[in-house]
């Protein structure tokens, strides 16, 4: 070893600590695996660095920070702490210079000297104060919150003692103190704060103190979390409860100082090794436990804190000291509103609105900025029999459930009970009613009693997009263009070659389906082209010299399984072809898929014959529909989830109903209210609609028509529709749809032509008006649109 280095500073400032010094094994260092020094290579001893004081008398530091936003500059703490041994307390004498004006309201902040009166206050007996813990380094977190919701945290650092023996602390301020402190005048009251230890070098501490503020209560509820440097095993006390009183404070307008005064002691509560309530001695000794977690005892926000909980409002709410329940604070009441003298205050939930100050017979506006005449309470005795609403300029009479309103006058109307059968319609009249046969089947009753109904024009008709609606008398009919033939309501158009112009074929035209055939008339054949006739006529010829009468002869030669004309030695003679159907004498096959085009997908030649073909998702059938999966194999989908059929295949989808809302039949969601629904202003229903279109549909066609009606099945005339969202599921650009109103109707119609497979998702807002300008109906419409990859 080398000699021994000099000893190390003591480890303490003040009282017994120690020291260290070190040797190293270099003397020589060991090599060639030679073996280490023997013995240690640090050495230690107990030092002493002078007396320390029982606990610093002094303390001094800084505050700064910022308070309901507003930011001070730094702050001088001082004070001087002395005991009175008889009757066991200390008091402390402190000021903080440079306070702004604006900010007086620091004198209720006891807890500003927190630390210092719990690290200075005279021990009695058992009881430690908090330098016996931390010797004058520690770290205490604070948080106050006020009976009207705001909260205040303080931040205090306390970095030992200087050569003085003064004790030396940083605060630093941030949060939010109720601005009617500048005003009030403040009288602050004694009350206690407990200590207890919940950890190694672990402490917690709370109060609740309730002082007065213009000769009312103002609750400050405090706890503190404090971490220090602690020994292994738990020191002192479990529980401690220290006792402040005889509190004053002076604000000092010249000279913007801040006094403060008070006394502290400190004592031990009866039960001494036991955890105060809220708590459960661990397993070392100490105290801890969450009720936020295990008791959920407050109505909005709960936080969690060493040995309780406490309780966060938001704005415009404050806790009641009995529940822990979130209260409304009436601003009205308790004079914390801003409205002007000439206004009205109306307190509402968490918060208030101003209006104008009306006389009798007058009432507040909508906008609540002027006043209006309120007919209905114009005079003592109502104009409305049953009861008046008052509107912009006039009034309006509503009458009770089962009556109908007659001018002024509320009269029985027996149709509201359902008194007619349900074939049957009624109609009220003076004293009684009438019920008479109701409107044929596909027709309805017009409010001039006529019996009418247009589906090309509500939109409840089946027709193809491809299709024309022809409205007819109890009905309606689906055309199809020129060059289309129908196959009836619902079903798709087939291409009619025959109505083309000019007509494929010389004579007449039959159209088959995929294609045509063309006819020839009574004693003419079909030419090769399949198009043209041809006529025969005798032919004579002679043969050696002699006339000879030959048979009918064609003028042209048919290759159709037709007759045909061969020669042999100069004999003209008839033969006829001996192929089967499907087969030609040239070469022994014919394919149809070439020659005829017969399908509308895919055409697969086979051995005289041909067989079409279906993409994927299609069924081959006479009417060519596509395969509904959800049906056909029992598709079940998640929950909250429809099967969507598209065409050649489905999806489950999502139908999920909002919250506040039921699922009524699916895929129908509604919002239970009251009689008057509509004032909440949140749509009352909504609904998933579904729709499959084909690819081809050229822009600006209409493709869906939506309409409003009434419980009784009135359409709703007075009713807008607004597209709120549109977005492509399959993440194409682009808008490709867009709706316009039309007499009370919602058009949906295409923004561009639909040349690729895409999934639109459409979002849809219908609003009803009355007459007077009242909401009177609202629904959404989810509207998912499925465009298809081929034409059909």
């Amino acid at each position: 070893y080398s000699n021994w280095q000099d000893w190390g500073p003591c480890s303490s400032i003040c009282g017994q600590g120690s020291q260290e010094r070190s040797r190293l094994c270099n003397n020589p260092e060991p090599a060639n695996g030679g073996r280490t020094c023997i013995g240690p290579s640090i050495d230690s001893r107990t030092c002493h660095a002078g007396l320390c004081p029982e606990a610093p008398r002094k303390t001094r530091g800084s505050l700064i920070g910022m308070v309901n936003e507003r930011e001070f500059g730094v702050s001088f703490l001082e004070a001087n702490i002395t005991d009175n041994e008889e009757e066991g307390s200390s008091s402390l004498q402190a000021r903080l210079d440079n306070i702004p004006p604006s900010l007086p309201l620091l004198r209720v902040l006891v807890s500003v000297f927190a630390p210092i009166y719990w690290t200075t206050v005279l021990q009695n007996g058992p009881t430690r104060n908090g330098y016996s813990f931390t010797h004058g380094q520690f770290r205490q977190e604070s948080q106050l919150e006020f009976d009207t919701g705001e909260v205040l945290r303080l931040t205090h650092v306390a970095r030992g003692l200087d050569s003085e023996g003064v004790l030396l602390l940083d605060i630093v301020i941030n949060g939010y103190v109720p601005p009617s402190l500048t005003t009030s005048h403040l009288s602050l009251q004694e009350f206690d704060e407990s200590y207890v230890q919940t950890g190694q070098g672990q402490m917690y501490s709370w109060s609740s103190q309730n002082h007065q503020r213009g000769g009312r209560p103002m609750v400050l509820r405090c706890n503190h979390t404090i971490i220090y440097e602690g020994e292994e095993n738990r020191q002192g006390p479990l529980l401690q409860l220290l006792k402040v009183s005889g509190m004053n404070s002076v604000y000092n307008m010249l000279t913007l100082t801040l006094d403060f005064h008070f006394t502290a002691s400190l004592l031990i509560p009866g039960y001494e090794e036991s955890c105060p309530k809220g708590f459960v001695l661990d397993t070392t000794s100490y105290c801890a436990e969450d009720e936020c977690a295990l008791q959920s005892p407050c109505s909005h926000s709960c936080n969690n804190i060493m040995g309780g909980f406490s309780c966060v409002c938001p704005s415009g709410f404050t806790i009641s000291t009995e529940t822990n329940e979130c209260q409304d604070i009436d601003e009205c009441a308790q004079s914390f509103h801003m409205c002007h003298y000439n206004q009205q205050c109306v307190n509402t939930v968490g918060t208030y609105r101003c209006q104008a100050k009306c006389g009798a017979g007058f009432k507040p506006s909508s906008s609540g900025h002027s006043c209006e005449v309120d007919e209905c309470r114009e005079s003592t005795l109502s104009p409305c029999q049953h009861q008046c609403l008052n509107t912009l300029g006039s009034y309006r009479c509503i009458c009770h459930p089962g009556y109908q309103l007659s001018g002024h006058q509320c009269i029985i109307n027996e149709c509201m009970r359902n008194v007619c059968p349900a074939h049957q319609q009624c109609q009220n009249t003076d004293g009684g009613y009438q019920c008479f046969d109701s409107c044929p089947a596909g027709m309805t009753k017009a409010e001039s009693g006529v019996c009418l109904i247009d589906e090309c024009q509500d939109g409840s008709h089946m027709c193809r997009y491809s299709q024309i609606c022809q409205n007819t008398i109890g009905g309606y009919g689906c055309l199809c263009p020129r060059g289309y033939r129908s196959q009836g309501i619902g079903l798709p158009c087939l291409v009619d070659e025959c109505q083309q112009t000019p007509s494929p074929c010389a004579f007449q035209c039959r159209n088959v389906p995929g294609s045509f055939r063309c006819l020839c008339p009574p004693g003419t054949v079909l030419l090769g082209d399949g198009r043209s006739c041809a006529g025969l006529e005798r032919g004579q010829f002679f043969t050696n010299g002699t006339r000879v009468r030959a048979r009918l002869r064609p003028q042209l030669v048919s290759s159709l399984g037709r007759p045909i004309l061969s020669r042999s030695h100069g004999v003209s003679r008839i033969t006829r072809q001996s192929c089967p159907v499907g087969y030609t004498s040239r070469d022994g096959k014919v394919d149809e898929c070439l020659l005829r085009k017969p399908c509308q997908h895919d055409c697969q030649n086979t051995i005289g014959s041909f067989r079409c073909l279906c993409p994927p998702g299609y069924q081959l059938l006479p009417n060519g529909r596509n395969t509904d999966e959800c049906l056909e194999q029992g598709i079940k989908c998640g929950y909250n989830q429809m099967c969507f059929n598209t065409r050649g295949g489905y999806q489950c989808l999502d139908t999920p109903c909002p919250a506040s809302y039921q699922r009524g039949r699916s895929p129908t969601c509604y919002k239970p209210c009251s009689l008057d629904c509509a004032t909440g202003g949140s749509p009352l229903l909504l609904q998933y609609k579904l729709l499959t279109l084909p690819s081809g549909i050229p822009a600006n066609h209409n493709v869906v028509r939506l309409s409003a009606f009434s419980e009784s099945g009135i359409l709703q005339e007075r009713t807008s529709f607004i597209m709120l969202e549109q977005e492509s599921e399959t993440g194409l650009m682009g808008q490709a749809f867009d709706i316009r109103d039309e007499a009370g109707r919602g058009t949906i119609y295409t923004m561009r032509l639909l040349d690729r497979p895409e999934l639109v998702r459409l979002k849809v807002q219908a609003t009803t008006i009355s007459q007077q300008g009242r909401v009177t109906y609202r629904s959404i419409f989810i509207i998912y649109i499925s465009i298809s990859a081929f034409p059909y």
